[in-house]
């Protein structure tokens, strides 16, 4: 009896054993009978083969070509039922054209068996061969298709396993009839056949992946004692010879005590290597989490913390879907602020899920447990189907509609240190969802989930506690602009009204003309103008829309810094300084809008020139710098320094906010509408002062287009003067 013959026998064997596991697990069940069938043909066909290898038996040859022809059909029908599972979502279809072909391989079977045997010829067993394992690589061919269509990660994986190892198995068990013309071949498509149905069989009962890559595990270390005893028993045969029986039997004991004690370490090894392979997402959820919560110590912007954790989730591959909820303004409910996955819901109603964010509140919701529960809730003591039961069964599934429209396996509160009539204040909820298994998550991952969840609501906390001192210093820099605003205001209404007063007279009646009457109608027009500039610096400062036509034109900062120049040894103010002007040749232009950045520059320079009544130096130079208070990067720097009376430390935190000056007629907004406009262009200013020497105001500018920049990164004095104060953000309008 040759080697074929036995592993014939033992496939046949092996299999039916397999196939009568799974009938035996569950005979209603479609999928089950199937693959049963499936088995028991396959291992029919081992069995024919043996017997007809065995004694040579042309009977037996013919009846082991009735199982192969019965194969394909059972084959495509367990395949396409296993693959039409809801979790798979593959569609139901029959072998309709296999059978047509199966049945044309019994009419020829039968013609054989009647008239003449033509199994014998190759024109038959050629054709025959195609149909067989034609019907079985098209089973691969379906697998491939739906894994393509398939969405679920974790079904995307079950399928391309058993996809890979159909192939595999299938082309071996082909290559098996090799020997048969000639051809040395090692009998190796039974063995995969009985692993590869084996493993087919473990996934009908194991539906997570863990437990999947479980099986692979234990595949891979039973694998490796089989090749040891292998080698052993080999080596050992060898070494024996024939004829020594006895001697064999005692080394065949000594032999395996040996890999007993070999097999242990090499057992330990190989099982630390597959659980590390196996928790090895788990693993980096955990640390991503953690090195998040470290991260959220440092964060006080919501936004940035939602961002944070979605992509630790997302990239942590743990988990499939993930939202974060936060409340909304006036805490009627709670709108989603971030989210990977499928899409849930963009809003939670507080009304309408009470009993869901009450659930939360209280601890956490786990829709395992929830289902579990629905199968014995009996309210407080009280009878099945009694009034309690009722209500907590509707509560219960009213949770778990909830969480279903989140995507979610588990939800954990974010709660705040105040209290409400319904118990702590909720802030947001976090949503963790996994759709490749029930109970994806244990203990020690609902911990890292809690803990996250409490250091985001203290993140929350501190974002509301900063936001409201901001409120407060918006409110108190508004209210000084009011005051600046009503006082710049009232000034030429003053002087408007009592030049109005002189020209009527004391009977009331208007003054006739004289030239006393000529210049109160001038005082009156001049101020009237004065009143209107107020107002258009004002609007100025307050209109957004100069960014649309900022970032437009290549500007030359050099070209502009020389137009300043001309403009300002025009001025009046500059007879008594002295202006000395150094351009960098190699500055790279900026973007923007070149009209715009003369104002700024003419206003910091009749600045610089007015802080110098009694004369002195004003220095312009331009220069490329790499670093700013925006960050690295590649900078234009326009810098104005003066050797005037200085900004005294108490002032210069106050000099972008509008209508704030020095000057004894000023109106407060060149400046602002100067770091509003220097804003627009992504850049910041930077001021620095000693007080009795002189202040150094400097523009950078980024040299490739950038988004605005936010009004507080402007105006931020330089570490390395006396004086370091950083002007606040002009309050908005």
């Amino acid at each position: 009896m040759d080697v074929q013959a036995v592993s014939a026998l033992l496939a046949a064997l092996v299999i039916l054993a397999i196939g009568a596991s799974v009938v035996l697990r569950n005979r209603s069940d479609r999928t089950y009978t199937s693959f049963a069938a499936f088995a028991f043909m396959v291992s029919a066909w081992h069995l024919c083969n043996f017997v007809a290898m065995a004694t040579d038996s042309a009977l037996a040859g013919w009846l082991a070509l009735w199982p192969a022809a019965t194969i394909p059909p059972t084959a495509i029908a367990f395949f396409r039922a296993f693959l039409a599972q809801p979790s798979i979502g593959g569609r139901h279809r029959p072998p309709r054209v296999t059978l047509a072909w199966t049945f044309v391989a019994y009419l020829g079977l039968i013609y054989s068996a009647v008239f003449d045997p033509i199994h014998h010829e190759l024109w038959f067993a050629v054709p025959f061969g195609a149909y067989v394992f034609g019907g079985l690589y098209r089973c691969v061919y379906d697998m491939y298709v739906q894994y393509r269509a398939t969405v679920k990660r974790v079904e995307r994986t079950r399928v391309r396993y058993l996809a890979l190892g159909g192939f595999v198995a299938i082309t071996l068990a082909l290559t098996d009839v090799l020997p048969r013309f000639g051809v040395a071949w090692p009998t190796l498509g039974n063995v995969l056949s009985i692993l590869y149905l084996y493993f087919l069989s473990q996934t009908l009962f194991r539906y997570r992946l863990l437990d999947i890559n479980e099986l692979v595990g234990k595949m891979a270390v039973l694998g490796t004692l089989v090749l040891l005893l292998w080698a052993v028993y080999g080596l050992l045969l060898a070494w024996i010879g024939g004829g020594q029986e006895g001697l064999y039997l005692l080394n065949a004991i000594v032999a395996s005590f040996v890999i007993l004690i070999l097999f242990e370490p090499v057992r330990a090894r190989l099982e630390n290597g597959v659980n590390r392979w196996l928790v090895r997402q788990r693993t980096e959820l955990r640390g991503r989490i953690d090195r998040v919560r470290r991260d959220l110590g440092n964060v006080v912007d919501v936004p940035d913390m939602v961002a944070k954790i979605i992509t630790a989730f997302e990239e942590s591959r743990r988990a499939t879907d993930g939202a974060v909820y936060l409340i909304d303004p006036d805490g009627a409910g709670f709108d989603r602020a971030g989210w990977f996955g499928r899409a849930p819901d963009d809003r939670i109603d507080a009304g309408s899920a009470r009993a869901f964010l009450d659930a939360v509140r209280a601890g956490h919701v786990d829709v395992e447990v929830l289902r579990r529960e629905l199968g014995d809730t009996t309210g407080t003591g009280a009878p099945a189907g009694a009034p309690a039961d009722a209500e907590r069964r509707a509560t219960v599934e009213a949770v778990i509609a909830m969480a279903e429209r989140l995507h979610a396996d588990l939800v954990f509160p974010l709660l705040g240190t105040g209290e409400t009539e319904q118990g702590p204040w909720l802030l947001g909820l976090l949503a963790v969802g996994d759709d490749r298994a029930d109970g994806a998550f244990d203990l020690d991952d609902i911990d890292s989930f809690r803990q996250l969840a409490a250091q985001a609501a203290r993140v929350i906390e501190s974002s509301q506690a900063y936001e409201r001192v901001k409120e407060r210093d918006r409110l108190a820099a508004l209210g000084e602009m009011a005051a600046g605003l009503a006082h710049e205001i009232r000034n030429p209404l003053g002087a408007i009204k009592g030049a109005a007063q002189l020209l009527i007279g004391p009977d009331g009646k208007p003054m006739p003309p004289s030239p006393e009457i000529a210049e109160m109608v001038q005082v009156i027009v001049e101020e009237a103008n004065r009143l209107n500039n107020v107002v258009t610096r004002f609007l100025d400062y307050t209109r957004a829309d100069r960014a649309e036509r900022l970032d437009q034109v290549t500007v030359d900062v050099n070209a502009v810094v020389k137009k300043t120049v001309s403009l300002l040894q025009q001025a009046p103010e500059a007879r008594g300084a002295e202006i000395t002007v150094k351009l960098d040749d190699m500055l790279p232009p900026v973007v923007g809008d070149p009209e715009a950045l003369v104002q700024v520059f003419l206003n910091l320079g009749l600045n610089a020139i007015q802080a110098m009544p009694q004369g002195g130096t004003l220095d312009i130079l331009t220069t490329r710098r790499r670093r700013s208070r925006l960050g690295y990067g590649q900078f234009a720097e326009v810098r104005f320094r003066d050797t005037g009376v200085g900004i005294a430390r108490d002032k210069i935190m106050k000099l972008f906010i509008p209508f704030f000056t020095t000057k004894a007629r000023g109106s407060g907004l060149g400046l602002a509408i100067s770091q509003r406009i220097v804003s627009q262009h992504g850049g910041t200013i930077e001021v620095r002062s000693t007080p009795g020497q002189g202040s150094t105001f400097s523009v950078f500018l980024p040299t490739r287009p950038q988004p605005a920049q936010a009004a507080q990164a402007a105006a931020i004095p330089s570490p390395d003067d006396e004086v370091e104060l950083t002007p606040p953000p002009p309050p908005a309008v």
